[in-house]
């Protein structure tokens, strides 16, 4: 980052810059296009507390999409309390969600 903007986090490259909100304010568009160029994130404080985080766009469209992200997690328990672990049980397991009529272990 350029002169307005210094690593106050100590001499780690990959710290995150911090900038008061006063410096912020003062010279906002000039942090905004330093995150734009250089990719890296700004975290904003008051009184020395973080308070907002500034990232370039690309950082975030590179994160993975909210809908869907827990797709293939669910454990769906059978009436036996048991995990389908086999094609083939899931499959006969499909078949009873289908169609319970057809489910010869119902009474």
């Amino acid at each position: 980052m350029t002169d307005a903007l210094q690593d106050n986090t100590g001499s780690s490259e990959d710290a995150i810059t911090h900038v008061g909100a006063a410096l912020f304010k003062s010279q906002c568009l000039q942090i905004m296009d330093q995150v734009s160029e250089s990719g890296e994130e700004v975290v904003i404080t008051k009184h020395g507390q973080p308070v907002a985080k500034l990232v370039p766009v690309s950082s975030h469209q590179e994160r993975a999409p909210i809908l869907g992200a827990c797709k293939g997690s669910l454990i769906i328990f059978d009436e036996d309390g048991l995990v389908p672990s086999t094609r083939e049980e899931w499959t006969e397991w499909e078949k009873k969600l289908e169609d319970p009529a057809k489910d010869s272990s119902c009474p």
